[in-house]
């Protein structure tokens, strides 16, 4: 067997309550794409699933405010606890962050690659692409530079709602696409490597 198949053995070994959501590069969500029914209930790997798919996958590509809203009432606590500094606390705090973003890349999309549960995490792993063409972006002024990025949310659920929330950007390549001058030679011969996802 090779190496991969026996560390990938003996992580599912380790974790059986460990759901894995995983395929070929996906191409970008359609405009169908909605949120749906949770196929279990709160508590089990299968509904928190669903929590992880239906904020990085469905809510994320929604371009409805209305929608948004509606889908974050659901899913995301009152209390929402944010460790992202960039991004306001509480469901309020991303109710009123996530349009930031389509005002300055109204072409974004996130596609998402891996969801990973246990009955009281959730973890995504997805891709950001977009173009700066709107108002600035974390005071980067819109010169048409297109951007593709990766990230990895992690949430706690409680309640059926996801709680508090961590992730990790890969902000060195995003800024260097998005033009910010000055970043380190070791960034840039990164940044301008193939990305393998």
């Amino acid at each position: 067997m090779r190496r991969t198949a026996l560390v990938s053995l003996a992580l599912l070994a380790a974790a059986p309550v460990l759901a894995q959501t995983r395929g070929a590069m996906p191409t970008p969500p359609s405009a169908a794409t909605r949120m749906t029914e949770p196929p279990g209930p709160p508590g089990s790997v299968a509904y928190n699933t669903w929590l992880g798919r239906t904020f990085s996958e469905v809510l994320l590509n929604e371009r409805s405010q209305e929608e948004r809203v509606r889908i974050l009432n659901r899913i995301v606590a009152t209390g929402y606890i944010q460790h992202n500094p960039l991004v306001p606390q509480g469901r309020q705090g991303l109710i009123d962050f996530i349009p930031v973003i389509y005002q300055s890349m109204p072409d974004s999309r996130f596609i998402l690659h891996d969801v990973f549960a246990t009955t009281d995490r959730v973890v995504t792993r997805w891709t950001w692409t977009g173009t700066l063409t709107g108002a600035p972006f974390l005071g980067i002024p819109a010169r048409g530079q297109r951007v593709e990025f990766d990230v990895i949310d992690v949430w706690s659920v409680h309640d059926g709602q996801l709680h508090e929330h961590w992730d990790q950007f890969d902000w060195p390549r995003a800024l260097i696409q998005l033009g910010v001058q000055g970043l380190p030679q070791p960034f840039l011969d990164v940044a301008a490597r193939p990305v393998s996802r």
